[in-house]
Formats: structure tokens, sequence, C-alpha cells
């Protein structure tokens, strides 16, 4: 895998993770299917996404980060989750960074 660099946001079909290293990134994709790794995203802060060859990939829009975002909080026992509205990529790295992922 080529990954730029850490921290970075994995984004899969139906969740999101936040991966602070290497460790996290090998945890995160050890059960993956070659096809699941094929279509994961890494999302970085400035809104750039690859996926883990390090090919450049279309930016997710907000309303899908948000989604993601918003179920990965629910998985993580928050509540009120629907007031989440991100208007930057920078907000879902601030949100997931807190939670036990």
């Amino acid at each position: 895998m080529t990954i730029k660099y850490y921290p970075l946001l994995l984004c899969l079909e139906e969740s999101i993770e936040y991966i602070q290293n290497e460790n996290d990134l090998n945890d995160a994709t050890f059960y993956l299917s070659q096809s699941q790794k094929s279509i994961a995203i890494c999302l970085y802060k400035t809104g750039q996404c690859y996926d883990l060859y390090g090919n450049e990939k279309p930016m997710l829009n907000l309303q899908q980060l948000t989604e993601k975002v918003q179920q990965a909080l629910i998985d993580d026992g928050q509540c009120c989750v629907q007031k989440v509205l991100l208007e930057t990529p920078q907000q879902a790295f601030d949100l997931l960074a807190h939670t036990d992922h």
C-alpha cells in the first residue's frame, strides 16, 4: 500500500475510520478482501482522496462524508448525530479523532 502521510480517514462502502498511523491502517485493512481494498478511499485533511495504492480518486462530497461520520458516531454510542453537518473535511477528522476507533 502506498500511503502519503497520516492521519487519514479510511472510507469503505458503509463506514469510515480514523487512521493515525501505519499500524492502524494494517489493522483496519487486514480482513478486507481484494475487492474491498480496491474501493477503499483514503481521505486527507485537505480533502484529497486516494486509493490504497496512491492513485488519486474523486473527492467525496460533504453529504457522503457527513453520512459516514454520523454512522461512525452512532456506532461509537453517540446520540443526536443528525445535528452533525460537516462544512469541511477537517471537521470529520476533528470528530473522529476522539472516538473509540
